[in-house]
């Protein structure tokens, strides 16, 4: 009877760490989303789109340095779309959403491209992207990419837009990405949507960004990078779970404590902050160490 109360002690303990843990790392990326990576001046100043609307429930202002003239990173830009190069993120859940938001008979199998396409160089506007959510609505070629809603004007206001500025006399690029959300009538205020496109938009949109700097600068992304990711995150949530059942189950409670703190703290990481791959296997690297020797502690 002793061992079952202590194990729903340390369950209750568990569980209430584990919350307030992520809650307070939640509250740090809510606040860093709006800005990661950019300046203060980036996250101030006026860009296209701005003017379409006035009440925003979310803006998000992104930004990244590119080793690339703007010249080699606007053909990645300008071929953007669901039918056309993607969106360089990540394509598993973007198929996954595009199956459950089909509309308009879209069909689409979301495929990142690795090369630049000649026929995809001269989007016009009006041109259809995202299953005909949006629409290509203003283009000045090696500075700014606008897009706008299409298919939900009287639902949501969803202007996003790619400003390219040349670094170091032209040899550099900073981009600059910026989306906004407004819902209109009944739809003004709508908590879960925010949150998705907080949260969840953030991490596609992160990726994004990354993908295009990694294909300027003359990268590509192998088959196997997102499976790897996949089960890299996977990996930390794993060592997280047993590290608290050895929390729950064994005497010595300090250190698989401390591996499922510390395993919580690196999936934040690798969901929002994407590190290189590099660093996340050393990340779950040092997460396996520490469930092995939190196993073997008395």
């Amino acid at each position: 009877m002793n061992t079952v109360r202590a194990i729903g002690i340390r369950l209750v303990g568990g569980l209430l760490l584990a919350s307030g843990l992520s809650a307070g790392l939640f509250a740090l990326t809510v606040r860093a989303i709006p800005s990661w990576g950019a300046t203060a001046e980036e996250v101030a100043r006026v860009m296209p789109g701005d003017e379409l609307t006035s009440h925003p429930t979310i803006r998000v202002t992104n930004a990244i340095s590119i080793d690339a003239p703007p010249d080699a990173v606007w053909p990645w830009i300008a071929q953007i779309g669901d039918s056309r190069g993607g969106f360089y993120s990540y394509t598993f859940i973007e198929n996954r959403i595009g199956a459950l938001t089909n509309t308009a008979g879209y069909h689409v199998t979301y495929t990142n491209a690795d090369v630049i396409h000649p026929e995809w160089q001269n989007p016009t506007p009006g041109t259809l992207l995202i299953q005909g959510m949006l629409q290509v609505r203003e283009i000045v070629p090696e500075r700014h990419y606008l897009l706008a809603e299409s298919a939900m004007p009287e639902v949501l206001l969803w202007p996003w837009v790619w400003q390219l500025e040349p670094l170091d006399g032209g040899a550099r690029t900073r981009l600059v990405s910026r989306y906004t959300i407004e819902g209109l009538g009944a739809a003004a205020t709508n908590s879960a949507r925010d949150f998705v496109f907080n949260l969840g938009g953030f991490v596609m949109h992160h990726k994004m960004l990354l993908g295009i700097k990694l294909r300027a600068e003359g990268g590509r992304e192998p088959g196997w990078m997102q499976p790897l990711e996949i089960g890299l995150w996977l990996t930390a949530l794993l060592c997280g779970v047993a590290a608290a059942l050895l929390f729950l189950l064994k005497p010595a409670r300090g250190r698989p404590l401390g591996v499922a703190a510390l395993s919580v703290v690196v999936i934040f990481g690798l969901t929002f902050a994407q590190p290189p791959i590099l660093l996340r296997l050393l990340l779950d690297a040092g997460l396996l160490g520490g469930l092995a020797w939190a196993a073997r502690g008395r």
